[in-house]
């Protein structure tokens, strides 16, 4: 403790405006509410492994324990489970082949505009360039 204390006296504080009782009161204040803190989370800590029983049920977990566990669930439900086997659930579709279609080819027309317009222009077709040279022309685009 004492060694503390000297630590305490040789550090060097802030400059403030409050008269120097006040600070040490105020550091002091600060110092038990911290040492409190510490002493609570420790005894805490303590308590919460004294309340977890000391010995686990280990349990071997097989296909045979599961299928028990289903068969019993399905028990419980009771009718509930055959109802829901009857109906066929619905597939979600991502949507139609025609659509995805028209998706592909118009990323591929942005991509060839995209090409037409930037350094890679010399290794479009020069057929491609020119459709895509006219229809921009028509769009009034630079």
């Amino acid at each position: 403790m004492a060694r503390r204390q000297v630590a305490l006296q040789h550090t060097s504080l802030p400059a403030t405006s409050e008269p120097d009782g006040t600070f040490r009161a105020s550091v002091a204040d600060e110092l038990a509410s911290t040492v409190e803190h510490l002493l609570t989370t420790r005894y805490a800590a303590e308590r919460l492994a004294e309340e977890v029983p000391a010995t686990r049920l280990v349990q071997t977990v097989t296909s045979e324990s599961l299928l028990a566990e289903l068969a019993a669930a399905r028990q419980a439900q009771g009718h509930q489970s055959v109802s829901r086997g009857a109906e066929p659930e619905p597939t979600q579709r991502s949507g139609s082949s025609i659509g995805k279609l028209f998706a592909l080819g118009c990323i591929a027309v942005v991509v060839l505009v995209v090409a037409c317009k930037s350094p890679l222009r010399d290794y479009v077709p020069s057929p491609l360039r020119d459709q895509v040279d006219s229809a921009l022309a028509r769009l009034n685009v630079r």
